[in-house]
């Protein structure tokens, strides 16, 4: 059966941040709220650019198989751990950290443990005061569909989308940005530890992640929209630092031939990307990446 999953790098929030988006307009407004939407829109505009070099779930499931990566349950953080995270930045760090773990684990058909790191999300959304009714996990909808893996990561992907939608409507985008960061650091850093740079096999999971450079130069931009608050201040160092390791990365893309579908009034145009990105550089890349997990995940 084809694994139509949530793909390692943070697809899972992609669908959240995008349906989150469209959920913020009402029909009449005051000039608050005007200003609000204004700066929600930028702010959705910043989230998509993040993503925009994310591959598709299925391509990325697709790659996984043919790379042969083992399951490595060791690199992830514990699920039990989530009582020992008390204020709210650090709860909207690990909410992002556990969407990332979650999408790992359902990838290698860990049923129980993605139940586990449901429960624990389920936890954090209450600790970070999102609503019942926006930030619900519905436990018993999850069991019932605990090998149904397409219902179980659409539960999941309602729950974040209404839970991000909230956290913007109610100006807590600082929140929002949170999760986003814990999300896909934690992403990064499953990738990075999960292949060998030297297995040709691995080459194609290698490549994906020195895509990732032009997602971090927007998530610097997204970090630095909030520049009030100290906590996300605290991660611009290391990512600036992670920024210029990415830029050693050389990505060129060559135009081929331009497709027009005339029925559906489209023009694609094909290109062939040539990805360059040496072993000394990924290694740079990986052991940042560990140091701003490992800032991350301290109690």
């Amino acid at each position: 059966m084809k694994k139509n999953i949530t793909c390692l790098l943070f697809v899972l929030f992609v669908t959240t941040l995008f349906t989150g988006c469209n959920n913020s307009n009402n029909t009449f407004q005051n000039d608050n709220d005007t200003l609000n939407n204004a700066v929600t829109i930028e702010h959705t505009k910043k989230v998509k650019k993040i993503f925009y070099n994310v591959p598709s779930p299925i391509e990325m499931a697709n790659v996984l198989h043919e790379s042969g990566v083992q399951y490595k349950p060791e690199i992830l953080i514990s699920f039990k751990a989530v009582d020992k995270y008390v204020n709210v930045p650090k709860q909207a760090l690990i909410l992002g950290v556990y969407g990332s773990d979650l999408s790992y684990v359902r990838l290698f058909d860990q049923i129980q443990q993605s139940i586990n790191y449901l429960s624990s999300i389920k936890k954090l959304t209450e600790d970070l005061n999102i609503p019942e009714e926006q930030g619900s996990f519905a436990v018993s909808r999850l069991e019932n569909n605990m090998n149904n893996r397409d219902s179980l990561l659409q539960i999941v992907t309602e729950t974040y989308s209404s839970a991000n939608a909230y956290l913007k409507e109610n100006e807590r985008g600082n929140t929002a940005t949170l999760i986003i960061l814990g999300g896909w650091i934690e992403a990064l850093y499953i990738s990075t530890n999960i292949v060998d740079f030297d297995n040709p096999k691995n080459k194609q999971v290698i490549n994906r992640i020195a895509e990732q450079k032009y997602s971090l130069s927007n998530l610097i931009e997204l970090i630095k929209g909030y520049p009030n608050d100290k906590e996300l201040k605290e991660y611009l160092p290391l990512m600036n630092k992670l920024h210029n390791e990415f830029s050693l990365v050389d990505i060129k893309y060559e135009k081929r031939d331009v497709v027009t579908d005339e029925n559906k009034k489209l023009t694609t145009i094909n290109s062939i990307v040539t990805i360059n990105i040496s072993k000394s550089t990924f290694e740079e890349i990986k052991k940042t990446i560990t140091e701003i997990r490992n800032k991350i995940i301290i109690y």
